[in-house]
This record gives C-alpha cells, structure tokens and sequence, in this order.
C-alpha cells in the first residue's frame, strides 16, 4: 500500500483528537498502539495494530457521575486492495472494574465484533456491515494483564480477569453502516465520554474528531463496500426505500 506512511500519521491524529476528549476531566488514560502493516497476498495489504487499544478509567457514559469505571479493549484491522479499503474488522470489550485489598478485577460485561465482508465474495446470507455481540476474538490475556498492572498500579499477580460472558444472541449478526476501527472509535468517544451537559470544550473536541476521521486523509473512511451498497439502491431503484435489505448478497439476485 503506497499511501501506507499517510494513513499511519493520520491515525495519529485521529487519536490525538480522541485524547482531547477521553482526558477531559477526567482520571482516564488512553493506550493506543502503533500501526504496522503486512503482505496479504492476494489479499492485499493487511493494516493492523501491534496490540489493542486500551481506555483504562472510562466513565459509565458520557453524563454518569458515578464512582465505578470502565476498562475499553479494542482492536482492528484494514485490508487494501489496489489501493482501496477492501475489507476489515473491529472488536470491542468493555470490562468493569473494581480494586479491593491490592487487586485488580476486571470483569467483561460487552463484547462486540464489527465485519466487514469482501467486496470480490460476499458470504452468503451475511449482511455485507454486520456487528455480533458476545463474539470476538481472544485476546492474549499475558499482555493485556501485562498492561493492567502498569495502568491499575497493582502488584505482578493482583490482576484477575473474567472473561465469561452470557449472549444468547451471539449467533445474530445485526447490519449496520460501515465500522471500520475508526468508525468504532467514534462511538466510544461519543457514548462514553459526551453528554447532554458537556462543556463547550468537549463539545469542540467531538466535532473536531469527527473531522478528522471524515478528512480525505483517512483512506478507510468510504470502502469498497461502501460504493457497492450506493450502487444497490437509489440511483437505479428510484423510489426503493434504503432499507437492510440491500445490505445482503441475495438482494441482487
């Protein structure tokens, strides 16, 4: 990918907008990891982060007041194809956490994935942008253990984490618009740390990240996916409605 270097600094910037936000006023440190990217073969080039992002101290959402905190995991990757963003995911984990008598307990309470299926080969019956919940990939608990005891300052063997976790609809796979990473990111930003009663500082910070993220700079902000699902409705159907229909391979047919 030749625009590889461009992508990279921009996600820089990226999170240096997220941090405006996620670090105001509050007692939240955000961990963002370095982009790095591999040969894919046919694939093309894979663009993934070299460990997950982590958000330690994260408030309940964006108006709570209350005490408890949040630990955010994510991760992602993209896949570029003639230069275009052909494909990706994101994961996201949202644990509680509690600190008793020296140790450290983070418990998973959300976990969530966001696909993002190939343009060329569409699964069937799959909407081509489809979040599941309850699924997603394991994490190598000696890292993110590794990482919790820099971040919760506790002693190496004080950190317990619980990764178990109840979905009975994890099998459903529910459309959604395009969520790359960055997209992802978005929302956490949003739903956890923007409120009703923001200041006017956060308030600027938000829409400052939403034009960063919407900025030409970021080559994953319109996939290949996302020209197909154009192509499947209005400027052919005319009156079609824009419903998730046309977010399935069989709509075509």
């Amino acid at each position: 990918m030749q625009g590889y270097a461009l992508f990279k600094r921009h996600i820089l910037e990226i999170q240096k907008a997220a941090d405006i936000v996620i670090e105001k006023g509050q007692q939240t440190k955000a961990v963002w990891p370095e982009l790095i990217m591999n040969d894919a073969g046919e694939e093309g080039s894979k663009l993934r982060f070299s460990e997950p992002a982590i958000i330690w101290n994260a408030p309940l959402r964006g108006s709570s007041k209350s005490a408890s905190k949040r630990a955010i995991v994510m991760d992602g990757s993209f896949y570029f194809k003639d230069e275009t963003f052909d494909k990706g995911g994101a994961s996201l984990e949202v644990y509680s956490v509690t600190n008793a008598a020296g140790q450290c307990t983070l418990k998973l309470l959300e976990a969530m994935h966001f696909d993002i299926e190939p343009n060329a080969d569409q699964s069937p019956f799959h909407p081509m942008f489809h979040v599941q919940f309850g699924k997603n990939n394991h994490l190598d608990l000696g890292a993110l253990e590794g990482k919790i005891v820099r971040l919760a300052k506790v002693q190496p063997g004080r950190i317990v984490i619980d990764r178990n976790i109840n979905m009975p609809t994890r099998d459903v796979r529910i459309p959604t618009p395009q969520m790359d990473y960055l997209s992802m990111l978005v929302m956490v930003v949003a739903d956890y740390f923007c409120g009703s009663d923001s200041s006017n500082e956060v308030t600027l910070g938000f829409k400052k990240l939403l034009q960063t993220v919407k900025n030409p700079k970021n080559v994953a902000r319109i996939g290949r996916q996302s020209r197909r699902l154009e192509e499947r409705w209005a400027p052919h159907e005319g009156s079609t409605p824009f419903s998730a229909a046309h977010w399935y391979q069989e709509s075509c047919s």
